[in-house]
């Protein structure tokens, strides 16, 4: 009787630090892991929410990248855009003017023709302008090559880029170059500096020569003039984007801080949640030591020495 009565005491004891040990592992992995929720079968509640409160973020976390995208193509659009209006000045629509009239001789209005010339090189470059990643940023969704000829012929896409950049939101982020010179039109650009620096390379002799000259100088500085102006209508177009992105930018933070806790929340691996969960290991690594420390002490008893 004694010795089953021994041997029942000593099964309890392995089996109360068989459950302690468990316990305590359970709870070190889990404060490893530094969440409570390990697996479907913790919560299968809270794991599938989880799983939706990841999706969400993970979502956030691309559109996020895709608001950058597109701040980076806008800012630099807007700045090319700004090195363009530098380029067509007030000062230049004045030297236009002035060239018509009497007091330039063959040789100032050769002078001019190289200086438009000069601007007109400078417009190309700028149209044909690249970014980081080597893409047009003038070409539309043809971003492999250059947009515009050197003869100032447009060449690239006709629909400008557009971008995702959140749930409800799909925004342009770039503009074709036709839009921006106005390209194919009574005032497209290029076409009417290259009338303009080839009158004004032309000698006058007579007054038919002269007001063919103005009649030339007169359009491109209208053409000038409406460039200028529509340049104005693409950088607000622009401007009114940008803000949209930072505000959807502020959004969107917001609503993942909240998203992250939540799934934080969910997992147990908010701050609340590691304070018990540490607290809780404490306790059980308490309790191990305790079971080990009785189970040593009945191994060491004589009695034990004749079970079995």
């Amino acid at each position: 009787m004694m010795r089953l009565s021994t041997q029942f005491m000593f099964q309890s004891r392995i089996d109360s630090l068989s459950k302690a040990m468990t316990g305590y592992n359970d709870l070190s992995s889990r404060l490893s892991a530094g969440q409570t929720l390990l697996t479907p079968s913790d919560d299968p509640t809270g794991a599938s929410q989880a799983v939706t409160l990841q999706s969400a973020l993970s979502r956030m976390s691309q559109f996020d990248m895709a608001r950058t995208y597109a701040q980076d193509a806008l800012g630099q659009e807007d700045n090319t855009l700004g090195s363009i209006a530098n380029l067509l000045s007030e000062d230049l629509s004045e030297k236009i003017v002035a060239a018509g009239n009497g007091a330039y001789s063959d040789e100032d209005r050769q002078a001019l023709a190289t200086e438009l010339q000069g601007i007109r090189d400078n417009l190309l470059d700028l149209a044909n302008t690249k970014n980081s990643d080597g893409r047009y940023i003038f070409g539309g969704y043809k971003t492999g090559s250059a947009p515009f000829q050197d003869d100032g012929t447009y060449v690239g896409g006709d629909t400008a880029m557009t971008q995702v950049v959140s749930d409800s939101t799909e925004m342009q982020v770039g503009h074709t170059g036709s839009d921006v010179f106005m390209s194919g039109t009574a005032d497209d650009l290029f076409a009417s500096l290259d009338a303009a620096i080839s009158a004004l390379q032309q000698p006058v002799t007579n007054d038919a020569d002269r007001q063919a000259l103005q009649d030339t100088l007169d359009s491109t500085n209208r053409s000038i003039k409406s460039n200028i102006d529509n340049l104005g209508k693409v950088r607000a177009v622009v401007g009114t984007n940008l803000q949209q992105l930072e505000t959807l930018g502020f959004s969107a933070d917001a609503l993942g801080i909240d998203t992250q806790s939540h799934l934080q929340e969910t997992l147990g691996s908010d701050w609340d949640s590691m304070i018990t969960l540490l607290s809780q290991s404490k306790m059980s690594e308490f309790a191990l030591n305790s079971s080990m420390t009785v189970f040593q002490s009945m191994q060491q008893l004589n009695i034990f020495n004749i079970v079995g």
